[in-house]
């Protein structure tokens, strides 16, 4: 999985399966949390979201993301430096 850093943002991508993402995704976020606590920060949880693109017709529904037992919220847009970014505008264009 391939992280890319933008002050406090922070976009983890791909895999070519929707189970195998969910899990590294899941182990990544753990890490992170780890780190945070160790450099005694904090991850706002609320503040914290994901979407998924995906150029396939699959079910996404029983994507989950936790940290620490408190899942995280999924979005269909994202304001990225700037450029507000559509789930669905992304996945056509794929």
């Amino acid at each position: 999985m391939k992280s890319i850093l933008f002050a406090d943002d922070t976009v983890l991508a791909q895999s070519n399966n929707l189970g195998k993402l969910q899990n590294s995704v899941n182990r990544k976020m753990t890490k992170v949390v780890d780190w945070l606590t160790a450099n005694k920060l904090s991850l706002n949880i609320s503040k914290t979201k994901y979407m998924l693109i995906t150029n396939k017709h699959v079910s996404t529904e029983s994507f989950v993301i936790n940290v620490n037992r408190n899942r995280i919220e999924r979005t269909v847009t994202y304001k990225y430096l700037g450029v507000i970014v559509h789930e669905t505008d992304l996945e056509r264009a794929l």
